[in-house]
C-alpha cells in the first residue's frame, strides 16, 4: 500500500468514526414528486428542481433536438471550438430574463462563482463576502486572495457591517453576498446592500442561484422580489441546475464587464464548454418562465401551504428548514421521515455549524396538497 492508499485510509476512518461520513441516495427515476430512490418509491421533498422543468416536454424536446441537430459534446472550449448558436442563444435569453445588458454561460455556478471572483481579483481589489456565502464563493475569494485581492468577511445579512468595512479603505471594492441562503431559506438585504455600496463606491454581486425561477412573481430571482427595476447589482449570478432543471450558471452584467469575463475568467476560458443540448434546454425552460403557462404561482402557492402548516409565516423561498440542532438526531429524525415514506436529508457539519443540524425541506410546483400536508403531519410526529 502506497502512502497515498494509506493517508487515505485514515482520512476515511476519521471521517467515518466522526459521524460524517455521507451516502449519496441512488436515483433510478427523475426527480419528480414521487421518485425511485435506492430502489423505493418516496415524496421527494429534497430536490432543487423546484418548478419541475427537468422532466417537462418542451425542456426535454428541446435537448433531443439540438442532440440531433449538434450533436452530444461541445468540442471545446467556448475561445475555440465550444460556441454554438444554442451557447449564443441561451446568453441572449438569460440577459433578456434577467434586465441585464448581456449574460455569460459557464458550464456550473460554482465555475462562474470561482471565474468571477478570480477574474475581477488584484492587488487594488477588496472584496467583502457574506460569512455565510456558498463554496462556491468562498474557494473564488480564496483564488482572488492568491492574485493580491484584499479578503475581508462581513457578519452574516449585516449591511452596517459592510458600510464599517468600505469605510476603511479607499479603491476598488466588491461585496459579494448569496441572494437566497442555500441552507436556511432566508434571503440577502440586497436594496440595503446596493445603498451601502453606491455610498462607498463600491460594486455589488449577489449569487441568486437558488433565487432564480423561484422568487419574484414571474421567477426572475431576487431582484423582481424586491422590485429592483432603476438599480440591481452588478453583477448577478443566475444557475440553471435548479429550478430551470438542467445544468450551467449564467452571470448577468453590464456588456464591458460580461466582455471581460469571456477573455479573463479562467473558468470559462480553459473549460470544454456546456453541450448544446444543455443550452437548448436551459433557454426552453426560460420561455417557459416567460409564458401564460409558468409553473411560478403553483411554486408560490405550495410553498404558502406548507410554511402555513410548520409555523413559518410569509416564508419567502422553497427553502423551508426544520431545526434540529444535535447532529445524530437530525439524522434520526430524517430516517422517520423515510421510514413514513418521505425523503428529506438531514444537513449537518461541515455544511452548517455544528450544534445547528436541520431537515431541509424543499417544495416543488408539483407537489399535490396531500403530499405537502401529509408530510407536514410526519413533521409533527417528529
Amino acid at each position: 500500500m502506497s502512502w497515498l492508499d494509506r493517508d487515505a485510509q485514515r482520512v476515511l476512518n476519521n471521517w467515518r468514526a466522526a459521524g460524517l461520513e455521507r451516502t449519496p441516495a441512488v436515483f433510478c427515476t427523475g426527480q419528480g414528486p414521487v421518485s425511485g430512490i435506492d430502489g423505493e418509491e418516496y415524496v421527494l421533498f429534497s430536490s432543487s428542481n423546484y418548478l419541475g422543468l427537468a422532466e417537462h416536454p418542451a425542456v426535454r424536446g428541446a435537448a433531443a433536438h439540438a442532440l440531433a441537430l449538434l450533436g452530444v459534446g461541445s468540442g471545446g472550449s467556448r475561445l475555440t471550438t465550444g460556441t454554438t448558436e444554442a451557447h449564443r442563444q441561451v446568453e441572449r435569453d438569460f440577459a433578456r430574463f434577467l434586465g441585464y445588458e448581456d449574460a455569460v454561460f459557464f458550464s456550473a455556478g460554482f465555475l462562474a462563482n470561482t471565474g468571477v471572483l478570480q477574474a475581477l481579483a488584484g492587488p487594488d481589489v477588496l472584496i467583502l463576502s457574506d460569512e455565510r456565502n456558498h463554496a462556491s464563493i468562498i474557494d473564488g475569494c480564496r483564488l482572488a486572495k492568491a492574485q493580491g485581492a484584499t479578503v475581508r468577511v462581513f457578519r452574516h445579512r449585516d449591511p452596517a457591517h459592510v458600510g464599517e468595512l468600505l469605510a476603511q479603505y479607499n479603491g476598488n471594492a466588491l461585496v459579494v453576498t448569496d441572494g437566497l441562503f442555500s441552507m436556511d431559506g432566508t434571503l440577502a438585504p440586497v436594496p440595503e446592500l446596493l445603498e451601502v455600496c453606491r455610498a462607498h463606491g463600491a460594486a455589488l454581486m449577489v449569487d441568486d442561484a437558488h433565487g432564480t425561477g423561484t422568487l419574484g412573481a414571474t421567477g426572475r430571482g431576487i431582484n423582481e422580489h424586491f422590485a429592483l427595476l432603476d438599480d440591481h447589482p452588478d453583477i448577478l449570478v443566475a444557475t440553471a441546475s435548479k429550478a430551470l432543471g438542467v445544468e450551467g450558471g449564467a452571470v448577468a452584467a453590464s456588456a464591458p464587464v460580461a466582455g471581460m469575463l469571456r477573455q479573463k475568467a479562467r473558468t470559462f476560458v480553459y473549460s470544454t464548454s456546456s453541450a448544446p443540448a444543455t443550452c437548448a434546454a436551459v433557454s426552453a425552460a426560460i420561455g417557459i418562465l416567460e409564458g401564460a403557462e409558468s409553473p411560478v404561482p403553483a411554486l408560490h402557492r405550495n410553498i404558502r401551504r406548507l410554511a402555513t402548516h410548520l409555523g413559518m409565516g410569509e416564508w419567502p423561498s422553497p427553502i423551508i428548514p426544520v431545526p434540529i440542532g444535535d447532529e445524530g438526531e437530525a439524522v434520526r429524525a430524517s430516517a422517520a421521515l423515510r421510514a413514513a415514506g418521505y425523503f428529506v436529508p438531514a444537513i449537518r457539519w461541515p455544511t452548517v455549524p455544528r450544534g445547528a443540524a436541520m431537515l431541509r425541506v424543499t417544495v416543488m410546483a408539483s407537489h399535490t396538497d396531500e403530499q405537502i400536508d401529509g408530510l407536514a403531519h410526519a413533521i409533527s410526529r417528529l
